[in-house]
């Protein structure tokens, strides 16, 4: 039974996104006091928000997950949980989370945890993951909120900086599902959800991708020239991000499409695992 509900949370989204919460955090904390602590709070609740939201998503996709191969094997596919323990569940995590945050981290961390909750749950899962091509879009500005909670939960404001660090992620976020739509496009074509790379195609959605990472690599590069990292993270990160880019030009021009949108779906991980890392120890250089 805690297997059922371990796996219905979606553990391996929630450490992806531990890891944003953690390099917004260590990133606001440069020029000030660490606060061990707070880090831990700061985790807690915005994890709790978030396995929340995994469990309503797969609330609401419960007749699509059935129908494709990769999610087929879901705990609610397989009526491993009944409807009413995981939405039980799902309201007791988001309560607790969101409790979590307003009284041991701040106010404006809350308010922001809800509004990625919103967006995941209502917009994207509930609204238009079943109806528009830019759903994805939709759920970038989800899975964005994360790094902007480690962010707040420090500097318990809203400034240049964070709201710049948010538009980073939104791209990265996007030629990263962007990969995943490809990779999983027969899955997507038998649930019939119109998702970009069923609806204008393969080819189209291979070229945004390759904006969406010079995007990245542009806005990540502001955070050196407004000031707020050295240039020896420019320089590291730079070698991460072209390789990157130039991964997706090949993919451009390569006909195996699923082989090559793999290979950057998971060179995505290692950009944003590499770029948390160096925001967050760049005050050491």
């Amino acid at each position: 039974m805690f297997k059922n509900y371990l796996e219905i949370i979606k553990p391996g989204i929630i450490i992806g996104n531990i890891t944003l919460i953690l390099g917004g955090f260590l990133f606001a904390s440069r020029h000030v006091s660490f606060d061990f602590f707070l880090l831990i709070y700061t985790i807690l609740g915005a994890s709790l928000v978030i396995a929340s939201a995994c469990v309503f998503n797969n609330l609401i996709d419960f007749d699509i997950d059935s129908k494709m191969q990769r999610t087929s094997s879901r705990v609610l596919s397989k009526k491993l949980l009944s409807f009413r323990s995981a939405l039980i569940f799902a309201i007791f995590l988001g309560v607790l989370g969101i409790s979590t945050l307003f009284f041991l981290v701040n106010f404006l961390s809350m308010i922001l945890s809800i509004f990625g909750f919103f967006i995941y749950v209502i917009l994207y899962s509930l609204l238009y993951k079943r109806s528009s091509i830019y759903s994805t879009l939709i759920g970038s500005f989800s899975g964005s909120t994360p790094s902007i909670i480690g962010y707040t939960a420090v500097s318990n404001s809203i400034d240049i900086c964070s709201i710049l660090l948010f538009i980073i992620l939104i791209f990265w976020q996007m030629s990263h599902f962007y990969a995943i739509s490809i990779v999983r496009l027969k899955d997507y074509k038998k649930a019939k959800i119109p998702i970009f790379s069923v609806i204008k195609g393969v080819s189209k959605t291979k070229k945004h991708i390759f904006f969406y990472i010079f995007s990245f690599i542009f806005f990540s590069s502001l955070l050196t020239f407004l000031g707020y990292l050295s240039y020896i993270f420019l320089f590291l990160s730079s070698i991460v991000n072209f390789y990157w880019l130039f991964l997706s030009y090949s993919n451009i021009k390569n006909n195996n499409n699923t082989e090559n949108a793999r290979q950057l779906f998971y060179y995505s991980i290692i950009v944003i695992i590499v770029f948390n890392f160096l925001i967050s120890i760049d005050v050491l250089f």
